[in-house]
């Protein structure tokens, strides 16, 4: 009997495993399915573009061979032998002294956070408490450092942001996101063979309040400014809406999840709950922008954290309603199980105003 692998998606191993999108030619944001028996590209069309609000280009081999049904039978040869499989690499690790030399108000996003928050002033009860839960780095000229420290407490890597001090949007004329281990690696720092496995933006939270609800957003900075607003839950980002791995978020497993995607994310989001539930999480997807977005926040495909600041100086009372409906929801579920009994001790709906 013939054996077939399937094809993946190439896993980022560096810039040189990212390749020219067919759709935006950006030269690095593009990866390619892989054929599963013979370790190459389906073809140089098929695969998909890390830009997936800009640019959104996804194109499978089911796809592919939908289109070109004589490719499926050439390219669907009898797989190998296969041989024994090695295990897989562990995960690289940064020194934390690279976070405790960084850690600093001097990045233009903290600007940004002291005027949304507290008047333009680093003597702020809010700004202090965010520095102190997620470790925020800054570079020489101003940039951000969103560090991934993983649940267990070690140094995954380091994403490099610049934000515009006075809007708090990205400037993207800047060369980019740049990441830490990146850095080290020119350096040599770190080693050359250094194995990138990312975790959740705030993941180390997860020990420091094991009782409190998760509430999980794609951008870090989406995360800092809702847990500004909202202390009471343990606000995790993935890094994007294509980081919604299950590997990420078994680190999830037992606590109470409510999701808060992107406005153009709710579809993809509330599919991939029903694999987050699976693994032993109760989550509700929220649909706050889903409902509420109107065409042009649309068209911007605003977040959580561009409702935030829009409301932010006027009032937050339907995002706080729609928080603890959420998290009713959740209790009847659990109430609904006698199963898991055990999560009602950690879900406490007191914290919710």
């Amino acid at each position: 009997m013939n054996n077939f692998n399937q094809p993946y998606l190439e896993k980022y191993t560096g810039k040189a495993s990212r390749h020219k999108c067919p759709r935006c030619s950006d030269p690095h944001s593009f990866a390619y399915y892989i054929n599963g028996n013979t370790g190459e590209p389906i073809d140089r069309t098929v695969g998909r573009c890390n830009h997936e609000s800009s640019c959104g280009y996804h194109y499978t081999p089911k796809q592919f061979f939908a289109d070109h049904p004589a490719e499926k039978e050439r390219l669907s040869v009898p797989a190998r032998q296969t041989p024994e499989r090695k295990p897989k690499p562990e995960a690289g690790f940064i020194p934390f002294r690279y976070v405790e030399r960084s850690v600093s108000y001097g990045s233009t996003f903290i600007r940004f956070l002291c005027g949304l928050f507290d008047r333009y002033t680093l003597e702020s009860p809010t700004i202090e408490r965010l520095m102190n839960d997620y470790a925020l780095g800054a570079t020489k000229d101003g940039c951000v450092i969103y560090w991934q420290i993983d649940v267990k407490g070690w140094v995954r890597t380091g994403k490099i942001m610049r934000y515009d001090p006075n809007t708090g949007h990205r400037v993207k004329d800047s060369g980019g996101i740049n990441w830490v281990h990146s850095v080290l690696k020119k350096q040599k720092a770190i080693p050359e063979n250094f194995n990138l496995i990312q975790c959740l933006f705030g993941e180390h939270l997860l020990k420091m309040y094991p009782e409190k609800p998760v509430a999980l957003v794609e951008a870090e900075k989406s995360a800092l400014i809702a847990s500004g607003v909202y202390p009471e839950y343990v606000w995790l980002a993935t890094g994007g809406k294509s980081q919604l791995s299950i590997d990420k978020l078994k680190v999830l497993q037992g606590r109470t999840v409510i999701m808060f995607p992107d406005v153009d994310g709710f579809e993809y989001w509330s599919n991939k709950a029903k694999e987050v539930e699976a693994i032993g999480c109760k989550v509700v997807v929220s649909d706050l922008l889903e409902k509420n977005a109107t065409d042009e926040d649309r068209a911007n495909k605003i977040d959580i954290a561009d409702w935030l600041i829009r409301y932010l100086s006027v009032e937050t009372k339907e995002i706080r309603h729609e928080l603890s409906e959420a998290e009713k929801t959740l209790q009847a579920i659990i109430e609904a199980n006698p199963a898991l009994q055990l999560l009602i001790d950690t879900f406490d709906l007191k914290l919710i105003a």
